[in-house]
């Protein structure tokens, strides 16, 4: 009797250890850098080793607020997960030029975005920092209104007489209805702003007017801005905007947004994934994947821009739902 009541004792004991041992495991969300000395190099994916990336050298990697998916899809294919759920997984972005601030002060290692402004390029060299830019998947600024607007096209001429002089407000004369033309924008620091900057304004201010009265400080934002303006306000008007393309129809997917919306032609083209990636759309454009050029070779972060540019990455970048280029 004695005998058996021991082991029944040893029994629970032993059961009790094991039980607090596998709730520990469960409840405690500990980061993949803390568990170095616990064998948490077993949680890198055979991409991963192949790259000779670990949990302790995976680079710091930020970006904009449309390459947020393509930053996860990263992560998920260097780390592994027996249930699908990431306890690391980044759930924000910094945005477009808030992440190049980060990435000139090496408070970041790679970011994933568009291509930097004018203003972004200038921070970098009075701080004495060279970029290294490698195009990793299409992207193109588009120009939005309301899909109950008959207007079809707008040019550059057009678009640089609204953004710059405020010199359009009527829809007539982009060939549409006789209704007030309400010109939105996006703050400074976004990245289809860098991209109109870029592509449409080439450095030239944007009028003050349309900066102190029509900003939206989110991409989706913008977008319900668009659609419903004239709704909202009451007024014999509708708004035009601008976005990414992908980003559009990628948020449209969780929003349905773009069954309000119309994406005008520009210079008389659609664009579309075969115009874009053709370039026969005028403003098409790219996401990059930015380092600072004094950035050692071996360091992780050229690791995984060089399998970026491998076949193999392109099923990560069409997962996070964008169009790999094809190198």
């Amino acid at each position: 009797m004695r005998k058996h009541m021991i082991l029944l004792s040893l029994f629970v004991f032993t059961s009790l250890v094991f039980s607090i041992g596998c709730q520990r495991n469960v409840d405690t969300a500990v980061p993949y850098e803390t568990l170095e000395e616990n064998g948490e190099e077993a949680k890198m994916s055979e991409v991963a080793w192949e790259l000779g990336i670990t949990a302790k050298n995976y680079p710091r990697i930020d970006g904009s607020t449309s390459t947020l998916p393509l930053v996860q899809q990263i992560y998920k294919a260097m780390f592994t997960s027996q249930d699908n759920s990431w306890i690391n997984l980044p759930q924000s972005a910094s945005k477009t030029v808030p992440s190049y601030e980060k990435l000139i002060k090496n408070e970041a290692d790679m970011i994933l975005v568009p291509y930097a402004s004018q203003d972004v390029l200038e921070r970098a060299e009075n701080a004495g920092v060279e970029l290294e830019f490698s195009p990793i998947s299409l992207e193109a600024l588009i120009f939005i209104t309301s899909i109950d607007n008959s207007t079809q096209n707008i040019t550059e001429e057009q678009v640089r007489k609204i953004y710059i002089d405020y010199g359009i407000n009527n829809w007539r004369e982009l060939g549409g209805p006789d209704k007030e033309l309400v010109p939105m924008c996006r703050n400074a620091d976004s990245g289809s702003q860098s991209q109109l900057d870029n592509l449409v304004l080439k450095g030239e201010s944007m009028h003050r007017k349309i900066k102190n009265n029509y900003v939206e400080l989110t991409m989706d934002g913008l977008l319900e801005q668009v659609a419903f303006y004239h709704n909202v306000n009451k007024k014999d008007c509708f708004g035009l905007g601008y976005t990414l393309y992908y980003y559009l129809q990628n948020i449209s997917e969780v929003t349905g947004i773009d069954n309000r919306l119309k994406v005008l032609d520009y210079e008389g083209i659609s664009a579309t994934p075969e115009t874009i990636a053709d370039g026969s759309y005028p403003l098409s454009s790219s996401y990059y994947a930015v380092i600072r050029k004094d950035l050692p070779k071996e360091h992780s972060a050229r690791a995984l821009i060089k399998w970026l540019y491998s076949e193999a990455a392109n099923d990560c970048i069409s997962r996070s739902g964008l169009t790999p280029i094809k190198h």
